[in-house]
């Protein structure tokens, strides 16, 4: 009983894999052809498709890591300081670059730059003539930028 079970089996293995393998189709049988005209249809300079080795298809990053921004601020300064300081920031540094901070209601300004990158720290020493004391310090870590 097992040989015969044993040899039904093994059978129609061989049965599966010859079905499989498409060589039953001139008889009627097997699996339907799987194809995709349209997809030929679609592709685009199929010409210009290149094969690479594993080691020639490693590109090197596209990610650029940004240059690290600094926050300065300047120390109080009076309406008159504040005023000269606005007509030089007004005319010559982008809007989004800095900022004038109202510290005492209308009497005592700071000026703060939140985020300077190379470019613009170039550009610090025109503000050094307006600034009272010329110096810039780094803005506290828990005060928000605008």
């Amino acid at each position: 009983m097992w040989r015969t079970f044993a040899l039904v089996l093994l059978l129609l293995n061989a049965l599966y894999w010859a079905w499989g393998e498409g060589w039953l189709l001139p008889y009627g049988f097997g699996p339907t052809p799987q194809r995709e005209p349209q997809r030929l249809a679609q592709q685009i300079r199929p010409q210009a498709i290149t094969i690479l080795r594993a080691f020639e298809g490693q590109l090197p990053p596209l990610v650029v890591a940004p240059e690290p921004a600094i926050c300065l601020q300047s120390g109080p300064m009076n309406q008159v300081q504040a005023d000269a300081v606005r007509a030089l920031l007004e005319t010559s540094w982008p809007p989004e670059s800095w900022l004038l901070q109202e510290v005492e209601a209308g009497q005592r300004w700071r000026l703060r730059l939140p985020a300077l990158d190379q470019a613009m720290q170039a550009r610090l020493p025109e503000l050094s003539g307006v600034l009272p004391g010329g110096a810039l310090d780094a803005c506290p870590q828990d005060t928000t930028d605008r």
